[in-house]
C-alpha cells in the first residue's frame, strides 16, 4: 500500500485543495506515527509490569489511531480532529515539563509544537499556540520565584535567562512561520488566479468572449437532455465573405452576429461560440415545438435585418440544425446542420432518426476501415462495360470500372470510393485501373476510356504514368480516352487545364462523363475541349416518358455536333429507350441492355436494332 492511501484512504482532494491536502496529510501523519510510538511503550509497560503508566499509553494509542482512522473515512473532522490533537500535545508537553528536569528538552519540545501547529491550523492557530506556550513559560517562571524553596515547582524552575532565550526563540519560529505562510497565501492566490485565468481562457471564445465547445460540453453533462435541445447556426457563405472583404472584416462580421444573438438568451438560453463561425443554443426546459419557434425567430430576425458594419448593410443568413430530448444533442445537432447545408443556404434542419442514412454511415464507417486492406490484399477488379457504335451496332469501346471484392462478393464503386477519397486512396486505385486496362487491351485495337478523379489531377502523375503504361504495352494514346467526373468543376480547372492540354497534345481523347448532372456545367466544355460527351443517365432513363428529356438531350446532341465532340447516351435500360436514343442522333450507347460491366471482353455481347 502506498503511503498516500494509507494517509487518505478514498478521499479526493481537487486542484484548489492542494494546501488543505498537505494539512490534512501532515496531522494524519501525526496521527500514525503517535499510534505506533504509543502502541510500542503500552507494549513495553505492561512488560516491565508498569500499569498505571501502560494504560495512560494504552489510552493515547486508541486516541491516535480512531482519530487516523476517522479522518481517512471523512475529511469533514479534519478541523476537530486536529484540534483535539494539538491540544492533547500541548497538555502532554505541560505534564512532561513536571515530570523532567532537562529544561533544553521541555524548551526543544514547545518549538516543535509551535511549528507544527502553524503548519496545520494557519497563522491564527499557531499564534494561538505561540500565545499559550509564552504564557505556560511565564507561568511556570513566576511560580519558580514565588516558591524558591518549594519541592512541588523544584523541577519547574526556569532562570531568567532560559526564560528570555526561549522566548526569543519561540517568537522567532512564529514569525518564520508568519511569513512563510504569508507568503505561501500569497503565492497559493496568484497561482489560482492565474488557474482561473486559464479556465476562463480555455472555455472562453478569445474573439466573442463566448463560452466555447468546451463549456457546452460540460454543461451538457449537467442537464436532462429529455427536457433539453440544442439549436446550432453556421454563417452561410464565410469563406465567401472572408475573401470578398477580407478575414478581419469577416471577424467583425462574427462579433456582430454574437452581440446580435446574445439578444436571444435568458436563464434557459446560453449561447456558446464553438467554431469560428459557427454558434450554438443550449435550451434548456424546452419542448420541440418551441425549439423550433426559437429557431424561426432567429431566421426571421436575419431575414429582416442586415448587420451594420463599418458603415457597411451586410445581410446574412445561417444555416441551422436542431436536436432536441435525446442523449447525443450535440452530434444530433451537427448532423442536422450538415443536411442543412446540403439544401442550400439559410435552411433549418431538426435532425430525424433516419434508418436508411444510419445504414450508409455504418457502410461509410465500414469500408474506412476496409478498404485499405482491399488494395493491400489485391481485391481489386477491373470490369468493362461496352460502349455501342449506334450507326453499326458494333463494340467499339469500353468503359473500365472499378469493383472491389468483399468475402467474395463483388462490390460496386459507390459503396467504397468515398471511403477511398477520404482516406486519399483514390489516386491508388486510379493507378490500378489504369494498369489493368492497359494489360487487358495491348492484344487488340479498342478504344477504352478511363475515369479521373479531382484527386489524380491535383497529384499531377497522369502524364508521366500514362506515357510509360503505353509505351510497356504499346497502346498508342488515341485509343486511351479520360473521363472527367463531375466532381471536377470549372473552379478547378484553372490548375489542371495545363495537364489536359498536355495529354491532348500526346493524342489522349477528353471524355466528360455525367454531362447535365450536379457539378457539371457549360464552361466544363470550354475548359477540357472534350472529344466526347457523355449524356448523363437521368436524361436517358425517362426518354420514354418525359417530353423535358428529349429537349434537353436534343439540346446537348446539336451543342456536340458544333462543338466537334461526339456523344455517348448512358443508362441505356430497355429497347425503347435505344430506339429512341438512335432516332436522337446520339453517337454512342451504353448500358446494362447493351452489355454489363464484366471481367471478360470476348463474353460481351450487345443486342442490335437495326
Amino acid at each position: 500500500m502506498k503511503l498516500n492511501d494509507l494517509l487518505t484512504g478514498s478521499l479526493q482532494f481537487d486542484a484548489d485543495d492542494a494546501l488543505r491536502k498537505y494539512r490534512y496529510q501532515l496531522i494524519n501523519s501525526m496521527l500514525l506515527l503517535g499510534a505506533a510510538v504509543s502502541f510500542a511503550a503500552c507494549g513495553m509497560r505492561f512488560m516491565l509490569g508498569n500499569y498505571a503508566v501502560g494504560s495512560i499509553d494504552l489510552f493515547l494509542f486508541v486516541s491516535f489511531a480512531t482519530g487516523w482512522w476517522l479522518l481517512r473515512k471523512n475529511n469533514r473532522l479534519f478541523e476537530l480532529i486536529s484540534l483535539i490533537q494539538l491540544t492533547l500535545s500541548f497538555v502532554i508537553f505541560v505534564i512532561l515539563m513536571l515530570l523532567m528536569g532537562d529544561n533544553q528538552t521541555k524548551l526543544l519540545w514547545f518549538s516543535l509544537l509551535i511549528t507544527v501547529t502553524y503548519m496545520i491550523k494557519g497563522i491564527r492557530g499557531g499564534f494561538t499556540v505561540y500565545a499559550a506556550v509564552i504564557i505556560t513559560l511565564t507561568t511556570f517562571y513566576v511560580l519558580g520565584q514565588v516558591f524558591p524553596q518549594s519541592k512541588q515547582y523544584a523541577d519547574i524552575h526556569l532562570s531568567l535567562s532560559e526564560v528570555i532565550m526561549a522566548m526569543l526563540f519561540y517568537s522567532a519560529i512564529a514569525l518564520f512561520n508568519h511569513f512563510g505562510i504569508v507568503s505561501q497565501y500569497k503565492s497559493t492566490t496568484k497561482i489560482k488566479r492565474q488557474q482561473k485565468q486559464l479556465y476562463r481562457q480555455i472555455r472562453t471564445s478569445s474573439l466573442t468572449e463566448l463560452p466555447n465547445m468546451l463549456s457546452l460540453k460540460e454543461e451538457i453533462q449537467h442537464i436532462d437532455k429529455s427536457k433539453s435541445a440544442i439549436v446550432t447556426l453556421l454563417i452561410d457563405d464565410y469563406a465567401i465573405l472572408a475573401e470578398e472583404f477580407g478575414f478581419d472584416y469577416a471577424q467583425k462580421i462574427v462579433v456582430k452576429s454574437a452581440e446580435i444573438l446574445e439578444s436571444f438568451t435568458h436563464k434557459d438560453i446560453r449561447l456558446f461560440h464553438v467554431a469560428p463561425y459557427q454558434f450554438s443554443f443550449l435550451l434548456s426546459n424546452h419542448t420541440q415545438n418551441e425549439t423550433l419557434t426559437f429557431a424561426a425567430k432567429i431566421r426571421d430576425y436575419f431575414e429582416k435585418n442586415y448587420l451594420h458594419i463599418d458603415h457597411i448593410e451586410l445581410p446574412i443568413s445561417f444555416s441551422i440544425g436542431i436536436a432536441c430530448g435525446d442523449e447525443s444533442l450535440m452530434t444530433h445537432a451537427d448532423t442536422a446542420l450538415y443536411e442543412a447545408q446540403r439544401e442550400g443556404i439559410n435552411t433549418c434542419k431538426l435532425f430525424q432518426d433516419d434508418p436508411k442514412r444510419t445504414l450508409e454511415q455504418k457502410n461509410n464507417i465500414y469500408w474506412n476501415h476496409k478498404i485499405k486492406e482491399i488494395i493491400n490484399d489485391h481485391k481489386l477488379e477491373v470490369h468493362y462495360q461496352p460502349i455501342i457504335n449506334n450507326k453499326t451496332g458494333a463494340i467499339e469501346k469500353y468503359e473500365a470500372l472499378v469493383r472491389a471484392v468483399d468475402n467474395g462478393k463483388i462490390v460496386p464503386p459507390f459503396q467504397f470510393l468515398q471511403a477511398a477519397k477520404t482516406r486519399g486512396m483514390l489516386p491508388t486505385i486510379t493507378r490500378f485501373v489504369i494498369e489493368e486496362s492497359f494489360r487487358k487491351f495491348q492484344h487488340n485495337t479498342l478504344e477504352f476510356s478511363i475515369n479521373i478523379t479531382e484527386e489524380d489531377l491535383q497529384q499531377n502523375y497522369l502524364v508521366n504514368f500514362l506515357q510509360e503504361q503505353c509505351a510497356r504495352y504499346n497502346i498508342a494514346p488515341r485509343r486511351v480516352f479520360l473521363e472527367v467526373l463531375e466532381n471536377i468543376t470549372s473552379t478547378q480547372a484553372k490548375t489542371v487545364q495545363s495537364q489536359f492540354e498536355h495529354l491532348r497534345e500526346l493524342g489522349f481523347g477528353i471524355a466528360i462523363d455525367d454531362f447535365g448532372a450536379e457539378a457539371s456545367n457549360l464552361s466544363r466544355l470550354l475548359t477540357y475541349n472534350a472529344d466526347i460527351i457523355k449524356i448523363d443517365g437521368m436524361f436517358i432513363k425517362n426518354l420514354d416518358t418525359d417530353k423535358n428529356s428529349i429537349k434537353i438531350v436534343e439540346t446537348i446532341v446539336s451543342l456536340a455536333d458544333k462543338l466537334g465532340a461526339k456523344t455517348v447516351a448512358e443508362f441505356v435500360h430497355n429497347e425503347t429507350i435505344y430506339h429512341l436514343v438512335k432516332t436522337l442522333n446520339i453517337d454512342y450507347s451504353q448500358g446494362y441492355y447493351l452489355g454489363a460491366p464484366d471481367k471478360s471482353l470476348h463474353e460481351q455481347k450487345a443486342v442490335i436494332f437495326t
